[in-house]
């Protein structure tokens, strides 16, 4: 956005963005191999931040989902994490029992993109999949810590961001909390965080 700001301001373009991605990805396919109920709507849960700063606490995603749950009980959850991310993926997996989709691992870029287009909703922490998600217009909440968000938080009327600027130590982009608490990111409950997932649903669905 930044980007196309700055070269609209040059005065000689105006610039439509098309992010619809297209491809020969059978994104179902990989979904229903891996216990994708056909009706079953998709919430894609991403705590693959690259510091452990940028880390929500995984028993949180656990609370949260099994909020959603209770609202919306026709839904899976779909984990799209890198292959260093294995001991995540597993243990969200075991909580979440045939309500999860563990693609950790499984799934390249082209077919994480596809499948992200499937869902409904995606709880993030900074990184690829959150840009992935936004760019399609696919519901995003983003939560962010050490990260600013002036730089990199998700765009548009379908998105939103917690960060850490309205901390005195943040956004600080260090690797380690300094005070070892992750205190801009564990400040948030799993019931706040589903509130503002489910308000900015709310928005979505508006007139």
């Amino acid at each position: 956005e930044r980007y196309r700001l700055t070269m609209e301001a040059l005065g000689l373009w105006k610039i439509g963005i098309d992010t619809n991605f297209r491809s020969n990805v059978d994104a179902e396919k990989l979904l229903r191999l891996n216990n994708w109920k056909n009706n079953s709507d998709l919430v894609a849960l991403n705590p693959a931040g690259s510091f452990p700063s940028r880390n929500w606490p995984l028993d949180n995603y656990i609370a949260f989902a099994k909020l959603w749950l209770k609202a919306r009980p026709n839904t899976q959850f779909v984990l799209l994490l890198l292959p260093a991310l294995n001991e995540k993926g597993d243990y969200i997996s075991r909580a979440l029992g045939e309500h999860c989709i563990n693609l950790t691992g499984k799934a390249n870029q082209a077919e994480a993109f596809a499948i992200l287009q499937k869902c409904k909703f995606v709880l993030t922490e900074d990184g690829g999949l959150m840009h992935m998600a936004w760019v399609q217009g696919v519901p995003t909440l983003a939560l962010f810590s050490t990260s600013r968000k002036d730089w990199s938080a998700p765009q548009g009327i379908w998105s939103d961001c917690l960060d850490s600027s309205d901390l005195e130590c943040g956004p600080c982009d260090l690797k380690i909390c300094k005070y070892g608490d992750n205190r801009c990111l564990t400040r948030y409950e799993p019931a706040q965080i589903f509130k503002r997932a489910f308000d900015l649903l709310t928005h979505q669905s508006s007139p």
